[in-house]
């Protein structure tokens, strides 16, 4: 499981628990997002995802994740740590559950069109390709 959905499912605090986790070297961040750190729990690794923007650029974005079997021992930890707001409280859980499906809504509709765009210059491409090549074979 992403680290941010076990943020969200325990309901963490996330300025407390991505603190907690990168003071502890257990995650590090990086330009591309997070990564393990040195003193990553055994079950966690570092997820990398590519894709490729409008403009044709690939983005690389990396990740953690934990075995499902991990994550007691992780929330455990991170519960006797002493810090203080461990717990996101409700209002903020309901309010930034709203913002994120938001965004993620607004995320997909731009990666549809995307997506679209890209389907189109395919087609252009391999329509222009099959023409060529008609006329090659006559």
């Amino acid at each position: 499981m992403k680290l941010i959905e076990i943020k969200r499912e325990y309901e963490l605090n996330q300025n407390t628990f991505y603190g907690w986790l990168k003071e502890n070297q257990i995650i590090v961040k990086e330009m591309t997002g997070y990564v393990i750190g040195p003193n990553a729990l055994e079950g966690m690794e570092t997820k990398t995802n590519r894709r490729v923007t409008e403009d044709g650029e690939v983005l690389i974005t990396t990740q953690v994740v934990i075995d499902n079997q991990k994550i007691p021992q992780l929330i455990e930890q991170y519960e006797k740590s002493g810090l203080p707001r461990l717990f996101s409280s409700q209002s903020q859980k309901n309010g930034t559950k709203r913002n994120s499906n938001n965004e993620s809504a607004e995320h997909l509709e731009k990666r549809i069109d995307i997506l679209e765009k890209q389907v189109y210059i395919f087609t252009e491409q391999l329509s222009t390709f099959i023409k060529q090549s008609t006329r090659e074979h006559e």
